[in-house]
C-alpha cells in the first residue's frame, strides 16, 4: 500500500514505498568499468527517475511494468528529485490498488455525461443529433469514451481525461459559434465531442497509460474516423456531405501537418475545433502548472508548452 505520493517526495527524504516500474535500462558507466540501472518510477501523482548503482544480476534483471518495493533516498540531480534505491522486491499486483496509480479526473464523470446528452437531445438537425445518440446509448462505447484519458502524459491523463477534454472543447467551440453566424454551430460542437474519440482504441489503461499497437501502428485520428463510420452505419439516410463535413473536422483537428495532421482545416467548422482543441489543451496545462507549483514565481521548463511559465498572481489580483 502507498504511504507516500511521489509528488510529496522532496530531497532528503527516505523511502519505503511502492512503486511502478515504467521503463527500465541497463547503462555503462562513463568513467569506470562496470553498470548501473535506470528507471522511471511512477505512481497517480507523477514519474520520478530513479537509480540503482553497482547493481548486480537480480538488479540487471528487473523487468519493466511491474510493481516494486522500493528502499532508498531522494537526492537531487541536475535540479530534479530522483531516487537512489538501496534494495527492492517485486510486489504481486493482486496486492495492489489501482487507485495509487491510475489518476481520476478531479470532475465528475456523471454530471458531464448529463452535458454531453443535454447536448445531443438539443440538436435541431436530426442526423447529428442520432449520431451522438448513438453513442451514448452504446454503454459499452460511451463507458470507454468516459474513462479513458485525452493523452499519455501531456494534457488530461487520467480516467476521464477524454471525456473531460471533449466536453470543454465542444463548450467552447459551442461559445465561439455564437459569435460567428457562418458557423454551422451543431456540426463544430458534434466535431468537437468526437475529434478525439480514436483515443478510446489508442490508449490500454490499467496500471498505467500505454500506447497500443493499434494506437502506434494508425493513430486516433484514423482510429477515430473508423469509430465515426461505424456510428454513421446506424443512421438511416445519414447525408453523405455531412458525412463529409465531419470527417474532414477530425482528420484535420492537429491543424498543421508538422502536428501530424493529414490534412489542414479547410471549413469553418474545422477550423473551429482546431483552435478550440489547442485552447483547452493549452488551458489545461497552464492551469496545471499553476496549482502544481502554486506559490512558485515561476515554473520548471515545460516540454509541452516549450517555455516557461510565469505564475506570480500579485498583478493580476490586485
Amino acid at each position: 500500500m502507498k504511504t507516500k505520493y511521489i509528488a510529496d517526495l522532496k530531497p532528503g527524504d527516505n523511502v519505503d514505498d511502492l512503486f511502478f516500474v515504467k521503463s527500465v535500462k541497463v547503462l555503462n558507466y562513463k568513467n569506470k568499468p562496470g553498470r548501473y540501472v535506470s528507471l522511471i518510477l511512477s505512481d497517480r501523482t507523477g514519474e520520478i527517475a530513479a537509480k540503482i548503482w553497482d547493481g548486480d544480476d537480480k538488479d540487471f534483471e528487473l523487468p519493466e511494468k511491474v510493481f516494486v518495493g522500493c528502499k532508498g533516498e531522494v537526492v537531487e540531480f541536475a535540479g530534479t528529485p530522483e531516487i537512489q534505491i538501496s534494495s527492492w522486491e517485486l510486489i504481486d499486483k493482486a496486492a495492489v490498488d489501482s487507485a495509487d496509480f491510475i489518476p481520476l479526473t478531479p470532475l465528475d464523470v456523471g454530471n458531464m455525461q448529463k452535458d454531453v446528452a443535454g447536448m445531443a437531445s438539443s440538436m435541431t438537425n436530426p442526423y447529428l443529433r442520432q449520431l451522438l445518440e448513438e453513442l451514448i446509448n452504446d454503454k459499452e462505447l460511451f463507458h470507454q469514451y468516459s474513462t479513458v484519458p485525452a493523452a499519455k502524459a501531456i494534457h488530461q491523463a487520467y480516467i476521464g481525461g477524454l471525456l473531460e477534454h471533449s466536453l470543454k472543447t465542444a463548450k467552447i467551440a459551442s461559445y465561439i459559434a455564437n459569435l460567428y453566424p457562418a458557423v454551422n454551430k451543431e456540426l463544430a460542437i458534434t466535431g468537437a465531442l468526437l475529434h478525439d474519440i480514436g483515443k478510446i482504441e489508442e490508449y490500454e489503461v490499467e496500471y498505467s497509460i500505454e500506447v497500443a499497437d493499434k494506437g502506434r501502428l494508425l493513430g486516433h485520428i484514423v482510429l477515430g474516423l473508423e469509430i465515426i463510420n461505424s456510428l454513421i452505419e446506424r443512421v438511416p439516410g445519414f447525408p453523405e456531405d455531412l458525412r463529409l463535413a465531419l470527417q474532414h473536422i477530425i482528420v484535420s483537428h492537429h491543424g498543421t501537418y508538422e502536428w501530424q495532421s493529414p490534412k489542414r482545416p479547410k471549413t469553418i467548422e474545422a477550423c473551429l475545433v482546431h483552435y478550440a482543441d489547442a485552447v483547452e489543451a493549452d488551458m489545461w496545462k497552464f492551469s496545471d502548472l499553476k496549482e502544481k507549483y502554486q506559490g512558485s514565481r515561476w515554473s520548471p521548463w515545460d516540454k509541452s508548452l516549450e517555455r516557461y511559465v510565469f505564475l506570480d498572481d500579485t498583478a493580476t489580483n490586485q
